[in-house]
């Protein structure tokens, strides 16, 4: 707990008018929560936070449900503040809840300069370049897998259609209704009601 409050207090001490902020509500205390995962912090009055009892009931929960786990990557990796704050649900202290929410969505985490403070600049810098390789060619991996799975299943295995068969086959019905309605007609039997198509 005391290395989240750590972190969330770099954040807020490079940020002056977030300090600010947080210290017109002293006293008061927050609970992050991340499925069953809680932060509990207590408000200072320099505006930085301190870990806190989690026993006490805080004044504003901010949580991100488990149901909104799955969209949390995307977001993060948009870094569109606005899109993470959307996953957030945020109650309690109407004054104190606006000012979490603000900083929720406008506070902007530098994961270089964080892990600079435990490995290094040079460090950090190998560390998070070779991450964003690493996950580049995740994505990459991931997509070939896909284009491959789709060609497999549409081409090879016949299981799938792919959108030019499809388009030719739904045609191919359309015309044999259309012949059918015509033979009905010519035979003066009422047509049969029909289920299906295109």
């Amino acid at each position: 707990m005391m290395v989240t409050a750590k972190t969330l207090n770099s954040l807020l001490r490079r940020e002056s008018w977030a300090r600010e902020r947080l210290s017109r509500h002293a006293g008061k205390s927050v609970r992050l929560a991340l499925g069953h995962v809680n932060l509990n912090v207590a408000i200072r009055s320099d505006g930085l936070v301190q870990a806190s009892d989690a026993t006490i009931v805080p004044d504003v929960i901010l949580a991100v449900p488990v149901s909104n786990w799955a969209q949390l990557p995307a977001a993060l990796r948009s870094g569109d503040p606005s899109r993470i704050a959307a996953l957030m649900r945020i109650q309690g202290d109407a004054g104190l809840a606006q000012v979490v929410s603000d900083l929720a969505r406008d506070l902007r985490w530098d994961v270089e300069e964080q892990l600079s403070d435990v490995v290094g600049d040079a460090a950090a810098v190998r560390i998070l370049g070779t991450g964003k390789t690493l996950l580049a060619g995740m994505r990459d991996a991931a997509r070939r897998l896909s284009g491959n799975m789709a060609e497999y299943l549409s081409h090879e295995s016949g299981m799938l259609l792919d959108r030019s068969s499809y388009d030719i086959w739904a045609g191919d019905i359309r015309s044999a209704l259309q012949r059918l309605d015509r033979l009905e007609r010519l035979s003066g039997s009422a047509p049969a009601a029909r289920t299906g198509g295109s």
